[in-house]
């Protein structure tokens, strides 16, 4: 579904109400800041009831067996309180700088990006809206390797302008979703770290059908594409919350890359050992991940077991270095 970019008074309003939240949200103390942000969190599990209800259902179909009614709804609501959070930490984020990210944030794995940095080739960084994932391409920035990340502009144009802001503060490229393939390319060709966000619903022309959690999903077949066309190495990484004020990024040991020499195939298999890795992180702290989304709303047309067959062919424009 095309984003419906939305100008005019109204949104300029609604521009003008989260700003305003957003600068009371990042003067009060952290501690009432984050009661505020949890405090929303529950209000809005109790009052949004369609996306309450679109959490409970993908945790049950998620954890199905494994998880009883009461742990799923409880699930649900920490969902909410992680949102709540995430909000306070996105608005906080001019308070994290060099000399005291290591305050807030600490890392797991670090080693294994410098392994993959030292091939040259580029690291791809698959993550999840997992945790305040806002966090941790201001983490990689600020450790001196700023990320090159995909994002889809926010209807409100306002709204859109000032979460750039934030995002590029501390040198975080970001690139529009709309044609942004050669770019990636470029930046990996130059030995450079992008980061992916792949847990999320897309259309067919987009995607391909892989299981997560055991049910397939229409997942972003960019990252696998790109692995192929760089070799760039693909690291699975996200950041989970630890506690108040305190995140551990995860960065996974490198993801194989397969490949058989038949791109349509190796586009699916790889899509699929990059998803299991997303699922593995989802796992370590489930009550951090975005169930309020329709992650499986795209399903295979009737007669089809998927649309696989339908993929684009790589980018061939030759990219500058």
């Amino acid at each position: 579904m095309k984003s419906a970019r939305r100008g005019g008074a109204t949104a300029y309003l609604e521009y003008l109400l989260v700003a305003g939240l957003a600068k009371g949200l990042f003067y009060l103390p952290s501690s009432l800041a984050y009661s505020i942000g949890e405090g929303l969190g529950a209000v809005v599990y109790r009052i949004d009831r369609k996306h309450r209800v679109i959490a409970q259902e993908n945790l049950r179909r998620a954890f199905d067996g494994e998880l009883s009614s009461l742990e799923i709804a409880e699930l649900a609501r920490l969902t909410f309180i992680n949102l709540g959070r995430t909000v306070v930490e996105t608005c906080r984020l001019f308070k994290i700088d060099r000399e005291n990210f290591r305050q807030f944030i600490r890392i797991e794995g670090y080693e294994h990006f410098q392994e993959a940095k030292r091939r040259g080739k580029g690291v791809i960084y698959i993550t999840a809206h997992l945790g305040s994932w806002e966090l941790l391409p201001l983490a990689s920035a600020l450790m001196g390797e700023p990320l090159s990340i995909v994002t889809r502009p926010l209807d409100n144009p306002y709204l859109d302008r000032i979460i750039n802001r934030f995002r590029t503060a501390c040198g975080t490229r970001v690139l529009p979703k709309k044609l942004v393939m050669p770019a990636l390319v470029r930046a990996l060709l130059r030995g450079e770290s992008v980061g992916i966000l792949m847990d999320q619903n897309i259309t067919w022309k987009e995607g391909v059908f892989v299981d997560f959690f055991g049910m397939p999903a229409c997942t972003a077949l960019a990252p696998a594409l790109l692995a192929l066309r760089t070799d760039a190495s693909v690291l699975p990484a996200a950041i989970v919350r630890r506690g108040r004020d305190q995140h551990t990024i995860l960065v996974e040991k490198e993801v194989p890359l397969i490949r058989t020499g038949r791109l349509q195939a190796d586009i699916v298999a790889n899509t699929a050992s990059f998803t299991r890795a997303i699922e593995a992180l989802v796992r370590k702290a489930p009550a951090q991940w975005l169930w309020v989304h329709r992650r499986w709303k795209t399903q295979p047309r009737a007669g089809q077991s998927t649309p696989n067959s339908q993929l684009p062919t790589p980018v061939t424009q030759s990219p500058e270095r």
